[in-house]
């Protein structure tokens, strides 16, 4: 598995570096990161040279790239986690055990009680408990806290469930994914000659992995110390159904994820923004629904680790021993 440092950030945080236009590509690219320059043009109201000169500068810098993510489903992860880890002394000891373990994929420094916060993906309840007994076993590790999400309402890159029923993903298709994890805007005619298909049947098989929801193809951008920049995450504890929340939730920009747990609180939420007054105004309100019994926030001051790539060669094998008809 390849770490990748880094992730989405609101496109705010980069107000004097990023001008209106690049605001305006990034943001397109997260919705769609294999958009044509022709179709990025169109929906910025730009021309395409201009478009693919700085989609292709942004690129080129390192501040944005474009990747493909495989849905936890399709990996056999059923279980996914939130876990927050308190810790003696610098945590570095702690972090690096957790960091080694294949079912992190996210690892932040946090303010509060908790110095760390990661997200897990794992295949059953039983490799949870594992997993947790491990960390606990840590040095340095004094108390660790686990949510189990219910059901992931928002992300970035987990999109809709996969529709999984009936669909079959043989070698090419876990080779073009491979390959999409690492270049999620690699052209077709490139895409398909390192599978060994033609630029038609390549960009069919892209298709259909993208509706299936299998994997999404979409932008993210380096986080980087930003001056005023706040991503905090929030524990939300309801006295009721969560149609509330949701509703004050889908209005609030640089909202990144927003999961319903089993354990301490209702919801887990990560929102990104660009100053103080922002956290302050988004907290508050939330605080102010009827429905709202607690809010606990905690600042992501630093981000460790993020993975956006993972290995494919034990992807689903009941998938790959139908098409092989074994």
């Amino acid at each position: 598995m390849r770490d990748r440092i880094g992730g989405f950030i609101p496109l705010d945080w980069y107000k004097g570096r990023m001008n209106e236009l690049d605001k305006s590509l990034v943001h397109q690219l997260q919705k769609d990161g294999r958009a044509s320059f022709s179709d990025l043009a169109k929906a910025v109201g730009s021309n395409r040279t201009a478009v693919a000169a700085r989609v292709n500068q942004l690129l080129g810098s390192g501040e944005v790239r474009v990747v493909a993510a495989v849905h936890p489903r399709v990996l056999g992860r059923f279980v996914l986690a939130h876990m927050a880890v308190k810790v003696a002394n610098d945590g570095s000891a702690a972090f690096r055990g957790i960091a080694d373990l294949d079912a992190a994929v996210y690892i932040a420094e946090t303010t509060g009680p908790y110095q760390l916060v990661l997200e897990v993906h794992l295949a059953t309840m039983g490799e949870l408990y594992d997993v947790m007994a491990h960390i606990r076993s840590l040095p340095e590790v004094l108390e660790v806290e686990v949510l189990v999400y219910e059901h992931v309402i928002r992300s970035w890159f987990l999109g809709e469930e996969p529709a999984l029923e009936g669909m079959v993903l043989d070698r090419t298709d876990i080779d073009i994914m491979t390959i999409l994890q690492r270049d999620g805007r690699v052209g077709f005619a490139e895409l398909g000659a390192s599978v060994g298909l033609s630029m038609s049947a390549c960009r069919a098989r892209v298709l259909r992995l993208v509706d299936a929801n299998v994997m999404q193809v979409g932008a993210i951008v380096r986080r980087g110390e930003q001056n005023g920049a706040v991503v905090f995450g929030a524990g939300v504890t309801l006295s009721g159904d969560t149609e509330e929340i949701l509703d004050l939730l889908s209005r609030v920009d640089g909202v990144e994820f927003v999961a319903r747990t089993v354990g301490r609180y209702s919801l887990v939420v990560t929102i990104g923004v660009d100053s103080q007054s922002a956290y302050n105004r988004i907290v508050h309100s939330i605080r102010a629904l009827p429905s709202v019994l607690r809010v606990d926030t905690w600042l992501h001051t630093s981000v460790l680790l993020e993975r956006y790539e993972d290995t494919l060669d034990k992807l689903v094998p009941a998938h790959l021993a139908a098409a092989s008809g074994s």
